[in-house]
């Protein structure tokens, strides 16, 4: 297997990086070309990328290294080409201290670009190229992207700052004409992008450059274990769509290699589940200002309430878990009657900035853990819950960095399984196989 591919990765934090990429996607994906999108690291809402079918990133604090080369090399194939970015700076670790862009470059044999702040930079900055290139252990450096460049007299000092550096520029952007450092990652909302800002980022950024580095692409290992994607397995349906963004397009990946058929749910527009439907998965972020829209889709609500009451198997997570209440406060004090599957209300108080990690423990055994087994998990909004749901046999706690004690999280039933907190597949695959038990059972009685 060895799909181009590219990682956009700026010296230090900014979104600006997954802003050029998804502007670079944009422009491939007009010339009709199959692009592969990944954020590096947990997802927060405003960089959730419906235009990639859901949230797509690549986190290995949540399922480790080796589980992120496989899951990355099976959700690429029949792509022309990969695009990868991050807002963490290349050789930043974060909190965890368990990875670094330039580690994950190393992983996925995959050429980089330096994207560069170059605001008061001058003949300092091919030091700085070369220090960074010094301390990338083996990553392949193979292009500078300039940003902040004041003017033309301010670019032609850098250019001959960086004569001799280990990789060419292959961009400047100049300060104030388009997107800057401080420039906010472009959510649902705001794509696609809009054509003078992709005609911007056209003129300042050299795309065939990219392309051709991302040609430089190496090698991996290629599955021997994924299941092909047809399959006729159990039909799960997979929230998604207008004003609810699937949590992760590669935990929809694991679903398909366990074995089910995977169908898209439109909660704004569906009206019905299919007749032959044998798990449901509501997980991901429900957006605030379209929860109106979900309610107003009494039908599919309803048909869902029943459904989860008569046993169907059923992951309702982060957002999921909002939009099983039976009524919902937004931020803006709106209140929704949502569906009503648990008999409790909740309030959104905001989204988080950056998504936080927590310790999942399962205190009874569930759809996704036995009684004993942890995880790690993430949320992507602050939502208070007004009663406790269903009953106090709370399913998880949780413990987040610097807690003083563990707090009990979620509601589940033999079939139900809801909590606040978002978990990966592909950090308990034995989950996702213990889901489609439940699946196949469930179905088993449906063709009786």
């Amino acid at each position: 297997m060895s799909v181009p591919r590219i990682l956009l990765a700026p010296t230090h934090q900014t979104a600006l990086a997954g802003f050029l990429a998804s502007a670079f996607a944009e422009v491939i994906g007009l010339k009709e070309r199959r692009v592969r999108y990944h954020h590096l690291g947990a997802v927060c809402p405003s960089a959730v990328w419906d235009r990639w079918e859901g949230s797509s990133f690549l986190d290995p604090v949540l399922y480790g290294e080796d589980v992120l080369v496989s899951l990355y090399e099976r959700t690429v194939r029949g792509a022309d080409i990969s695009v990868l970015a991050t807002d963490r700076g290349l050789l930043d670790e974060g909190a965890s201290n368990s990875w670094s862009p330039a580690s994950i470059a190393r992983s996925l044999d995959c050429p980089l670009v330096l994207v560069l702040d170059c605001r008061g930079w001058g003949t300092g900055l091919g030091a700085l190229v070369q220090g960074f290139n010094e301390r990338m252990a083996g990553a392949n450096l193979a292009g500078l992207l300039l940003t902040g460049v004041r003017d033309q007299s301010h670019r032609n000092r850098l250019r001959r700052a960086l004569t001799g550096a280990p990789a060419p520029v292959v961009g400047c952007l100049y300060a104030g004409d388009g997107p800057g450092w401080e420039t906010s990652a472009p959510g649902p909302a705001s794509l696609p992008l809009a054509p003078e800002l992709l005609e911007k980022v056209h003129r300042q950024v050299d795309t065939a450059g990219l392309e051709a580095i991302a040609g430089q692409r190496g090698f991996l290992p290629a599955s021997t274990s994924a299941k092909e994607r047809e399959t006729t397995g159990p039909l799960v349906m997979v929230a998604g769509g207008e004003g609810f963004t699937p949590w992760s397009r590669d935990s929809i990946e694991v679903l398909r290699v366990t074995g089910a058929r995977v169908r898209r749910l439109d909660l704004c527009h569906d009206e019905h589940l299919p007749e032959d439907t044998a798990g449901l998965v509501v997980a991901g972020h429900a957006w605030p200002d379209t929860l109106g829209d979900l309610a107003a889709n009494y039908s599919l609500m309803r048909e869902i309430r029943v459904k989860v009451s008569e046993g169907l198997p059923t992951l309702a997570l982060g957002g999921g878990m909002l939009y099983f209440m039976r009524r919902v406060q937004d931020v803006l004090g709106r209140t929704h009657e949502l569906a009503g599957v648990l008999p409790a209300e909740a309030e959104v108080l905001g989204d988080l900035e950056e998504p936080a990690y927590l310790e999942v423990k399962a205190e009874r055994d569930t759809l996704l853990l036995s009684a004993g087994e942890s995880a790690i998990g993430w949320v992507t909004a602050d939502v208070e819950i007004m009663e406790a749901p269903v009953s106090r046999g709370f399913p998880f706690s949780v413990m987040g960095e610097g807690w003083p004690a563990r707090l009990s999280e979620g509601a589940a039933t033999g079939s139900l399984l809801c909590s606040r907190v978002l978990v990966h597949l592909a950090s308990r695959p034995q989950g996702a196989r213990r889901f489609l038990v439940a699946c196949a059972t469930y179905d088993s009685g449906l063709s009786r």
